[in-house]
């Protein structure tokens, strides 16, 4: 672990260089985009050239009008795709910037997932999942709000074993294909796929039929230019005259407003997604192509393809084909014409009509697919920054805990201090003893966000983990609630309430407890927490407790065989503190208080 510094120097070094490989890329297109640009107004006067020169001969002027036209065209749709490569590339930029502020620790300006926190969670505020500076913040890499509102859950709530493994295979594998993920990362940022989106995409499929289930309607559309193009030659002939064909235009668009005013709400719920839906496409393509043997990968591709489907990212681009239509619809002259020679409406409608038919059960599958990905995309850009750090070994075997240089994940590596730790059974207490900033909160907080990657399917900041799976229960930061009137100490004590109801119930739980019952006087402080203790062995709870009653330590462990004390020390010399963060068996026989007090200007008589 001594190593990880220069071995993330040489990490950022990689991305520094996809840095300047991405520049050198957009230079080069926009050079070519420049080259577009004189071609695109090349192609424009040699086509007014062509048509001056040989005008008024119309079979030289068309055919010119059509090449040049031609030219035109294909110049600009080629601008286009030059133009979203760049934007491809600028994103890349963001993706690796993003890499080396995490590897650097600079975690300012990106989510940190303050939106899921919750103070009434066992553990969330303890282990910071969320806020400034927070696990989430640290290792999101998602973009949807799917994904994000996924990973915090993982965060929160243990996977099962078989998730756990699936996700650090899946973790592993995609740690070495780093281009793919970036890749991905690109798109998905590009256009984020947005909880209001999905919840549109689920009223529609909810919403009931329009009508126009009869297969007469698909015989209709198809015959139906036939009648304006029809009305259009007899009265070009002079066979009607134009009251009559006006009279017939306006019957026709009156029919189609029949039509068109029951359909009109479906279109509606469909506004202003289509930018997103392309996104989805993307993304999907992308995890269709993963070269990728694990299990996990594997199986999200098999979701991609249900029975008989070429694919979901061909169910989606035909879907956003749709919506593009619809968008046609907006543009007055545009949407008449469609409207007049098409019946554009019920051409939409039956399109909606036969996707909806067809993909209805899949969609919210697919948009799962996607933040599951992106979840394990953000486990592997964590592997690939810490190779140092090892995948823990988890199973259901409920009580064992062992590791071996654990060091907490959010510490630089050049302040960390890591420790081995051991706990085998049920029924026990750890209790730890020390000094003032010796490290006590920070190693319980070190277990606890090592066993929240670990069931999560990360890699955790440990040579070595084992554990079984356990629900986390902490109470070591506890504030008051003036909204609601709580003091601390009855905030606390509605913590403690939970934990002791979790162990009445015989919960697989690890108890994390910092300087219980802070908010009282000493004696009621000692006698409680002694009987705290002696109410979680009982019931054969497993227990780490933070303390600074050696008085405490001393006792229960003549007691109960069952209870262990370990300690961190800090030693005075020369009235200056220094601590070595490591934890020791036994109790803690020097304290810093008086120290830290005369530093400040109280002075002591003797």
């Amino acid at each position: 672990m001594s190593q990880t510094s220069e071995v993330q120097e040489h990490i950022s070094a990689d991305y520094r260089q996809n840095i300047r490989s991405h520049h050198s890329v957009i230079q080069k297109l926009k050079k070519r985009k420049r080259w577009i640009a004189a071609a695109r107004l090349a192609s424009v006067i040699s086509g007014a050239g062509m048509i001056w020169y040989f005008w008024p001969d119309p079979g030289i002027i068309i055919s010119s009008l059509i090449i040049f036209l031609a030219i035109l065209v294909a110049l600009v749709f080629y601008d286009s795709d030059l133009s979203a490569l760049i934007e491809n590339s600028e994103r890349l930029i963001k993706v690796n910037k993003h890499e080396i502020d995490i590897i650097q620790y600079d975690l300012k300006g990106y989510d940190d997932g303050k939106i899921y926190s919750d103070s009434n969670h066992p553990f969330a505020s303890d282990m910071d999942l969320f806020g400034e500076f927070s696990l989430f913040q640290w290792l999101n890499r998602c973009h949807a709000d799917q994904s994000k509102k996924l990973l915090s859950e993982n965060l929160k709530y243990p996977l099962t074993v078989p998730e756990i493994s699936a996700n650090q295979e899946a973790a592993k594998e995609l740690a070495d294909k780093m281009d793919t993920c970036q890749q991905f990362q690109s798109s998905a940022m590009a256009n984020p796929l947005t909880l209001e989106t999905e919840r549109k995409l689920e009223n529609w499929i909810a919403l009931p039929s329009p009508g126009f289930d009869q297969p007469s309607w698909k015989w209709f559309q198809n015959i139906y230019p036939i009648i304006p193009a029809g009305l259009m030659i007899i009265y070009a002939l002079d066979i009607i005259q134009v009251k009559t064909f006006l009279f017939l235009l306006v019957a026709l668009n009156f029919c189609q407003y029949l039509i068109g005013r029951k359909i009109i709400a479906e279109f509606g719920m469909l506004l202003n997604i289509e930018q997103e839906m392309a996104g989805l496409y993307k993304q999907l393509q992308l995890v269709e192509g993963m070269d990728c043997k694990s299990k996990k990968i594997e199986s999200l591709r098999a979701r991609l393809k249900p029975d008989q489907y070429i694919s979901a990212s061909a169910s989606i681009k035909e879907f956003n084909m749709i919506l593009k239509r619809i968008n046609w619809r907006s543009n007055l002259l545009i949407n008449s014409v469609l409207q007049l020679f098409l019946f554009w409406d019920l051409r939409l409608i039956l399109l909606l009509k036969q996707w909806k038919k067809k993909n209805e059960f899949y969609v919210r599958e697919w948009i799962r697919v996607i933040a599951e990905t992106e979840v394990v995309i953000s486990l592997a850009s964590l592997v690939h920054n810490n190779p140092e750090w090892s995948f823990p070994s988890v199973d259901d075997n409920y009580f064992h805990l062992t590791t071996q240089a654990a060091g907490h994940p959010l510490i630089p590596p050049g302040k960390r201090i890591c420790n081995d730790f051991k706990m085998d059974d049920r029924g026990t207490v750890a209790l730890i003893t020390g000094s003032n900033m010796a490290g006590k909160s920070t190693f319980l907080r070190t277990l606890g966000v090592n066993i929240v990657l670990a069931q999560t399917g990360a890699a955790v900041c440990a040579q070595y983990l084992e554990l079984g799976r356990m629900n986390l229960i902490s109470s070591m930061r506890v504030a008051d609630n003036l909204a609601e009137n709580t003091s601390t100490f009855y905030a606390e004590l509605k913590k403690l309430q939970g934990i002791i109801e979790a162990v009445n119930k015989k919960e697989q739980v690890l108890i994390l407890l910092d300087e219980v019952l802070r908010g009282t006087n000493s004696a009621d402080r000692h006698r409680g927490t002694q009987a705290l203790i002696r109410q979680l062995l009982h019931n054969t709870a497993v227990t780490i407790m933070a303390t600074h009653d050696t008085e405490l330590a001393q006792s229960e462990a003549l007691i109960d065989p069952s209870v262990y004390n370990y300690h961190f020390e800090g030693r005075i010399i020369e009235d200056e503190l220094y601590f070595d963060y490591q934890i020791k068996k036994g109790i803690c026989e020097s304290f810093n208080a008086t120290t830290l007090m005369k530093k400040i200007g109280i002075h002591f008589q003797d």
